[in-house]
């Protein structure tokens, strides 16, 4: 009868040790997991969503800053991959302050490249806290010229690889006056909502 019980109470512990493996697990169907509609930064205010794609662990990202710092720019677009308990990857942006970008293309020059090199990690199943250790701009004439639709870019023997080579501009110290990581925070949007702020018919 003993034994009975003790074999009870085992399968029983296990059950719930599974069940709360499975919980703290990142994938669909988990609240705490970086997939979802994020806003924070640091100094400058992002939304960013995040969404699972492909095998378990990786994300894709897209970012975008309330500022203006060229004629034109677009967001910073990524992948990151699980790697313990961080989120690691890279992201980019193109960007342009060359006036011919007010106009419709052609263009004579391809843009700059801004690269960055991103590490998240889950404070709470609400909040992402991102360092970055790596935050470069690649000019664009180092690498690539335009090209046409029928061939494609004209890419530059020899240029610059992003996050391989030393960027043209290491834009970590430009923009704080240190060495020191830029560390970013953000807070989920609910995928739920107060129903006594609905309006009704």
């Amino acid at each position: 009868m003993r034994h009975r019980y003790f074999a009870f109470f085992l399968v029983l512990g296990l059950l719930v040790l599974a069940a709360a493996s499975a919980f703290a697990q990142q994938g669909k169907g988990n609240d705490c997991t970086l997939a979802g509609t994020w806003y924070g930064g640091s100094v400058v205010a992002y939304s960013m969503t995040i969404t699972q794609s492909g095998p378990a662990g990786h994300y894709v990202t897209y970012a975008e800053g309330m500022y203006k710092t060229s004629i034109l720019s677009t967001g910073y677009a990524g992948t990151l991959d699980k790697k313990g308990n961080r989120f690691e990857g890279s992201g980019m942006a193109l960007a342009t302050s060359r006036p011919e970008y007010l106009n419709p293309p052609p263009f004579e020059a391809m843009p700059d490249l801004l690269a960055a090199w991103f590490s998240m990690e889950l404070v709470d199943c609400n909040t992402i806290k991102n360092t970055i250790p790596f935050f470069g701009s690649y000019t664009g004439s180092e690498f690539w010229k335009p090209g046409s639709p029928w061939t494609g870019v004209n890419w530059i023997s020899g240029g610059k690889v992003p996050l391989m080579d030393a960027p043209d501009l290491d834009m970590i110290p430009l923009l704080t006056g240190d060495t020191k990581p830029i560390v970013e925070t953000y807070h989920r949007l609910p995928q739920k909502v107060n129903a006594a702020l609905l309006h009704k018919n």
